[in-house]
């Protein structure tokens, strides 16, 4: 583990426990970064407290269970009144001068209810080290992840492929055979748009196909980005333009 890793977790578990006492409900992302910012919380008493006394949503059954370990009973579904703080890691990151905040997420299969969870938070801040920072999406080859429904998968493939786009059936998932599937029985296609399109025009266009469920593309669903260096945290403001209205 990074050292700038472990860095941006401590700087992310002071700042979500400055809000606890201002806050009811906190929704928890998915992942190894997600983990050690729960871990940092956790060693600290005073913030383990406050943490006790918060309903607590989760955004994959992976982060269910670790809270369900640590004592807690989290919440699998969305409340209708919404949460009032999201934190999650991202696989990929780029912050324009103008703050609007383009973002990849989803190499744990968790982007849907991951992005739900972002769209019905007041606050949501997202925690990386300096090697997820890009220029520009797609810099560092990681693919854009969309779940499909599983009857639809050939033939998302099939139009993946007739638009040029590199893509295939996730599979590397290690604790069984075959593809991976999410929490919501829907299998994971990555693929790679980098360089072919427009992500944005990408995007439209994958939102007209019959059978995808969701994108791993996060645009304008974010307030703050905490980025870890091996020598100190740095708090970047996100231009948020998407959450839901009744909030």
């Amino acid at each position: 583990m990074s050292r700038a890793k472990q860095i941006a977790a401590q700087k992310a578990a002071a700042l979500i426990a400055e809000r606890l006492p201002r806050i009811r409900r906190l929704g928890v992302g998915t992942g190894s970064t997600v983990k050690l910012v729960l871990e940092y919380l956790f060693l600290n008493k005073e913030y383990k407290q406050l943490l006790m006394e918060k309903d607590i949503y989760v955004s994959s059954l992976d982060t269910f269970f670790t809270l369900r370990r640590l004592g807690f009973m989290p919440g699998l579904y969305m409340p209708g009144n919404g949460l009032d703080l999201y934190f999650d890691g991202a696989d990929e990151v780029v912050i324009s001068e103008n703050g609007d905040c383009g973002i990849i997420k989803g190499r744990g299969a968790a982007l849907t209810r991951e992005k739900i969870l972002a769209y019905n938070s007041r606050d949501v801040i997202i925690v990386i080290d300096e090697s997820k920072l890009a220029r520009k999406l797609g810099e560092h080859n990681k693919p854009l992840p969309i779940e499909v429904v599983p009857i639809a998968a050939d033939a998302v493939l099939a139009f993946l492929e007739s638009r040029g786009v590199r893509a295939s059936l996730r599979d590397e998932c290690r604790c069984r055979d075959g593809p991976a599937i999410s929490d919501n029985y829907g299998l994971i296609i990555d693929s790679w748009p980098w360089g072919i399109h427009s992500l944005r025009d990408f995007i439209e266009e994958l939102k007209k196909v019959p059978g995808v469920i969701e994108h791993g593309f996060f645009d304008g669903l974010v307030d703050e980005v905490i980025v870890g260096y091996s020598d100190g945290a740095r708090i970047l403001r996100c231009r948020r333009t998407k959450k839901n209205p009744a909030l």
